[in-house]
This record gives C-alpha cells, sequence and structure tokens, in this order.
C-alpha cells in the first residue's frame, strides 16, 4: 500500500506510528509555515502586515476554501476559533422556550450537548437524548425523539468514541418534516470523508481545523444554509457580526451581517485561519475521496489485527465500518495504562471510556498498522506473563 502523500510533509509521522487523528491530527509542513508566518508577522509588525485589505482577505480565503470543501458558497461560511463557541452561539440564538425541544444524543461530545443544557436551565426547554446502550445510537430510537415542538435536531456526523457515521440526509428529511433545523458537527468527519451539505439537505454545520482537516489548534468554520441568514441571530455578538467592518461603526444598534459572517463576533488568531484554508487546500489537492478510500482501508487492515489478537470492538462493525476511528477493549486490560506502554513503544493512540481509540489518517501507512499492532500483540503477550 504505496504512501498517500510525502513522507516530509509530516516529519514527525516519521519518528512515531501516530494514530490519533481523533483527537489532534498532524499538521502538513506547508501549513505549520503558513500559521507561524502569519503568527509572526502580525507580532513583528502590526498593522505593517496586517491592514483593513489583508484582514479581509484572511477570512475570505478560508471562507472560499470551506465552500469548496463542503459543497456551499462562501457568503454561506463563517470562520471561527472552534466549534463549541459557535454552537454556543446558536443555542442561544435560537433560545428554544419551555415548550420546546431540542434532540441530541447521550453519548455526543460535550461539547454539542452542554450549550443546549445551558440554555434549557434558563428557558425550560426540554433537551432529549437518545440511551445509546454500548455507545452506539440506534437510528430509530433518534427519529422517534423529534417531534413538531422539536426547534433543533444537533448531533455529530461521526461519533468522537466509536467513529459511528449517522445518514444525515434521512436525519434532515424527518427533521424537516417537523418544522426543525438540523445542525451538525462535522469535526470528526470534515478532511476524512466528502460532505455536501446541499445533497444531504443540511441547515448548519460547523468544524473545528485541528483533527482531520490537519489545521491548527483554535481554527473553525460554519456552514449556515443561505435562507436561515436573515432567520438566525447569533447568540454571541461582537464587531464582526455586523455590516459595519471596517473603520467606521455605530455601537447605537446591530445591523446584522446579510450572510452567514454574522456568526464572526470578534478578533480571532489570523495565523490559525490563515493556516486553516492552508490545510483544506492541501487535503483538496490529494482528494478527500481518496484520502477517505485510504483511511478506510488502513482501518479494515487494523480491525483484521485486533480482532486476531482477540479485542472487543466498541466500534459498530462488523456489520459495517462508518469511519477510520476505531474504538476497542481488551477484556482485564488497564486501557490508560496500555495507551501509556504503546506510546514508549511510539505508537500514538488515546484511552478513552475503557477502551482505546485508533485513528489513522492520511500520512498513516499499512506498514504503520503492522507496527501498531505488533507493539500491542507484545504488551498483550507481556501482560500474561
Amino acid at each position: 500500500m504505496p504512501h498517500l502523500v510525502s513522507p516530509e510533509d509530516f516529519p514527525v509521522a516519521q519518528e512515531y506510528v501516530y494514530l490519533n487523528a481523533a483527537a489532534i491530527a498532524l499538521v502538513p509542513e506547508v501549513v505549520a509555515e503558513a500559521t507561524l508566518s502569519w503568527q509572526r508577522g502580525i507580532g513583528m509588525q502590526g498593522t505593517v502586515h496586517l491592514d483593513e485589505d489583508a484582514e479581509a482577505k484572511v477570512f475570505d480565503t478560508l471562507r472560499q476554501a470551506a465552500a469548496r470543501l463542503l459543497g456551499a458558497q462562501p457568503e454561506e461560511i463563517a470562520c471561527a476559533s472552534n466549534a463549541s463557541e459557535l454552537l454556543c452561539s446558536l443555542a442561544w440564538g435560537l433560545g428554544p422556550g419551555p415548550e420546546s425541544n431540542v434532540v441530541s444524543a447521550s453519548v455526543e461530545f460535550p461539547s454539542v450537548v452542554y450549550p443546549w443544557l445551558r440554555v434549557a436551565a434558563l428557558t425550560g426547554c426540554d433537551v432529549r437524548l437518545t440511551r445509546d446502550p454500548d455507545y452506539i445510537i440506534d437510528p430509530d430510537e433518534l427519529i422517534g425523539l423529534v417531534d413538531d415542538q422539536t426547534v433543533a435536531v444537533c448531533l455529530s456526523h461521526v461519533q468522537y468514541l466509536t467513529g459511528q457515521r449517522l445518514d444525515l440526509a434521512a436525519l434532515a428529511e424527518v427533521t424537516h418534516g417537523h418544522g426543525a433545523i438540523l445542525i451538525v458537527d462535522a469535526t470528526q468527519s470534515a478532511g476524512a470523508m466528502p460532505i455536501d451539505v446541499i445533497a444531504d439537505d443540511i441547515d448548519v454545520l460547523l468544524t473545528s481545523g485541528y483533527k482531520w482537516l490537519c489545521g491548527p489548534l483554535g481554527s473553525a468554520v460554519l456552514f449556515v444554509r443561505r435562507e436561515l441568514h436573515e432567520k438566525l441571530e447569533p447568540g454571541m455578538v461582537g464587531w464582526r457580526s455586523t455590516d459595519q467592518v471596517g473603520i467606521d461603526f455605530d455601537s447605537r444598534h446591530i445591523d446584522w451581517a446579510p450572510a452567514a459572517r454574522r456568526f464572526e463576533f470578534g478578533t480571532i488568531a489570523y495565523g490559525g485561519t490563515v493556516g486553516l484554508a492552508t490545510a483544506i487546500d492541501y487535503l483538496m489537492g490529494i482528494g478527500i475521496e481518496q484520502i477517505h478510500d485510504h483511511n478506510m482501508a488502513l482501518a479494515h487492515r487494523l480491525v483484521d489485527g485486533l480482532t486476531k489478537l482477540g479485542a472487543e470492538l466498541v466500534s459498530p462493525y462488523p456489520d459495517r465500518l462508518d469511519s477510520s476511528i476505531v474504538t476497542v477493549r481488551f477484556p482485564g486490560q488497564d486501557h490508560v495504562r496500555l495507551a501509556r506502554r504503546l506510546f514508549d513503544e511510539r505508537v500514538v493512540v488515546s484511552p478513552r471510556m475503557g477502551s482505546l481509540r485508533i485513528a489513522p489518517h492520511l500520512y498513516n501507512t499499512a506498514d504503520d498498522i503492522d507496527r501498531a499492532l505488533a507493539s500491542l500483540s507484545a504488551l498483550l503477550g507481556q501482560a500474561e506473563d
């Protein structure tokens, strides 16, 4: 199985078997250089480096890159620092009342659910969560929670723990049938698999940049369907939220920007914005479909080897393998200790919820998978001695 990318693009991947993209992905050299160059330029030169035109170009470049990635238009994209702040702004902006409900899942990443719980504590809305035995969301149970009082269905495209992927088009059909909006966190899928927000009829989608997009920490993007621009008001607001961005301001009233950028409320780390745009261009130069095929081949190789080692799969397999996040459990093992011992062998994975989560990405190879399996086999053998 050949390299998908040049080994020189990811030096750390030559030192470690890095299988941890679901936590933090490795950043290509070109992305690191773009990010650091901008941060240095701003820090050393101030507005000599960043005037109003340069600032506008930073945002426009990322909006255009993200639009290409998601099948959207640039005016449907907002730039941000992280997915959590975007979800908080959406939750407070929607502000569902006591007769309303929001639907999500109990196994979701906390940042997907917490904003709604915080709003519910003030407004009295009902936050409905699926029960998720064995950490797997039952689509039928999920659909059954949606009714005509549902304001939003808010879920991750791919689950952070198991790698379970939800059928977004099917969810959109049910959600819209009850007059609600579908909000998708794509942090564990963007960059790892194709996404088409129009084909899947998604209303709102957001993603942080530091996982499968191979971007810097402190970078994120938001998609808001054009038809919702005048209907959704952000819960977090600042000088960038208005149509007055420039040098003349009027603080007496808020004139919302007529596009998704109304969710851009303040100054962010511009180096991260530049870096994420560079990362998206890098990935799309390879091809998202090619990256997905590569990652899935590695994931299947991984699953085959893990099952031979006696692993119990937490990820939804062998019925289906939804993503390249593979989570397993070894009965009787301390998985935190096991992850640390793997790290000592220069194999990087994450312990999660009494399991090991393993997440290969474009910089990994079949040899990486075989080395990880060999290290794991040796450690498990030592544990039995």
